[in-house]
């Protein structure tokens, strides 16, 4: 029998790739029942989250909350968690980069960096990265108002 956890509204929203995690408990094969539920889920999910680009394997989506995450990844690799109402928009055409939103605000990203970079939104307002060159680009913003990086 597969032993599925039932997601509840206000945290259905994990990684989609736990999706395919199925935990197989002893024996048996997924009742038609548990298989409508992870399609209906992973539609839901498809809704808010989309990953694109030359490299869109390498990209880890966390959504939490009930907010957009949108990332273009043509380089490295991508970390995305947004946890709140918020979006997140990214286009990396550069090395590793990691978002976390905990706010309802919008962040955008666009990086050509050869560094790492990392962004991090606890606000309310909109944000906005441009990174590029060799050195590593962190960006931390708390408050409600918008912020422009560089």
């Amino acid at each position: 029998m597969i032993q599925m956890k039932r997601i509840s509204i206000s945290s259905r929203f994990t990684r989609l790739a736990s999706l395919s995690a199925l935990v197989l408990a002893g024996c048996g094969a997924p009742t038609d029942e548990d298989i409508e539920f992870a399609d209906s889920l992973e539609q839901e999910l498809a809704a808010n989250i989309r990953v694109t680009g030359s490299n869109a394997a390498d990209v880890s989506p966390t959504l939490t909350g009930t907010g957009f995450i949108n990332v273009v990844n043509n380089g490295a690799h991508v970390a995305v968690t947004e946890t709140g109402s918020g979006t997140i928009k990214i286009v990396n055409n550069g090395r590793i980069l990691t978002a976390t939103n905990t706010g309802n605000g919008v962040m955008t990203i666009k990086s050509t960096a050869t560094g790492d970079v990392t962004v991090t939104n606890t606000g309310n307002g909109r944000i906005t990265v441009t990174a590029a060159g060799t050195a590593p680009v962190t960006v931390t913003h708390t408050g409600d108002g918008d912020f422009t990086f560089p």
